[in-house]
């Protein structure tokens, strides 16, 4: 400030100078005054410029935490994601059989491996879409049909994700207020185990067949065509447990947009060693997903 109010100083000084030393014309012209305008404030929803090598650095970042989970929010480890969860259904395939499953022993394989597209990414003060693809995740458990045990698994190919993220600032600090968005399966593999104890042949056909009516059924399913109100309940859960856990994340570091975007620039530039691991954390985290999947 020293520097500049010495500058200031002596731009005065030579101004006087010159002014004091100029000689005055006949008919001197009128003086014309410049006003600066400041720059208006951009708008909340004005698309935001992004430096795509930041980013693709942000996610490379994420794909390795992800190892470790966030235990501090109670995120556990996703590669793989192991949860102890029981789930008990039954169906009528076809009104032909009755089929009761149990499963449990989940483990989701393939959330670490994720592209994003840039030219499809936007970002504002107010919202986000990110699109996101997986080409393989894989899901296994031990299940058990009207009494056969064994393990089955659904395999899921080239997933397209969309993400969509509404958020406001209050009192200098940011809230999501909402999440949504749509998913897309090009193609599917199913394996129910002893889905017709009697006859591999036909549990291997019917397991053809529900790989390849999954994508399909996640179409139908995203844009309201098709009801499954058990899958509803555990999204509308989901969306639920993400924004809570989001929002405590954003309390608990007192960030606004500016701050979150100073932090997630930090956290793009971090080392191997800068990562979060905690293992009892992480296992905590794991029990706290399956508590909200059984309530």
């Amino acid at each position: 400030m020293a520097r500049r109010a010495r500058f200031v100083l002596v731009l005065m000084v030579v101004l006087v100078a010159v002014v004091g030393r100029a000689e005055p014309e006949a008919d001197p012209e009128p003086s014309v005054q410049t006003v600066s305008v400041p720059p208006a404030t951009p708008s909340p929803t004005e698309p935001l410029a992004f430096d795509e090598a930041t980013v693709e650095r942000f996610f490379t970042a994420v794909k390795s935490q992800l190892r470790c989970g966030y235990p501090m929010f109670g995120i556990p480890s996703l590669v793989p994601l192991k949860l102890s969860y029981t789930l008990k259904t039954s169906f009528d395939l076809l009104s032909l059989k009755k089929i009761n499953i149990v499963a449990s022993n989940f483990t989701v394989h393939g959330l670490n491996d994720f592209g994003w597209d840039p030219a499809r990414t936007r970002f504002t003060r107010t919202s986000a879409t990110v699109p996101l693809s997986f080409p393989n995740v894989t899901a296994f458990a031990l299940t058990s049909l009207n009494g056969a045990n064994g393990t089955s698994f659904v395999e899921l190919r080239n997933v397209s994700i969309r993400l969509d993220a509404q958020y406001e600032e209050k009192d200098d600090l940011l809230y999501v207020t909402d999440l949504s968005g749509a998913i897309l399966v090009e193609d599917a593999k199913v394996k129910i185990a002893s889905l017709f104890p009697k006859s591999a042949k036909l549990s291997k056909i019917w397991n053809k067949a529900i790989g390849k009516s999954l994508p399909i059924l996640v179409e139908l399913f995203n844009g309201g065509k098709l009801k499954i109100e058990y899958l509803s309940r555990l999204l509308s859960g989901a969306k639920f447990y993400a924004m809570n856990t989001i929002n405590n994340a954003l309390n608990s570091h007192s960030l606004s947009f500016d701050r979150l975007v100073e932090s997630m620039v930090k956290f793009a530039d971090g080392t191997a060693d800068s990562l979060q691991c905690d293992e009892a954390a992480a296992a905590a985290g794991a029990d706290q997903i399956v508590g909200w999947l059984r309530a």
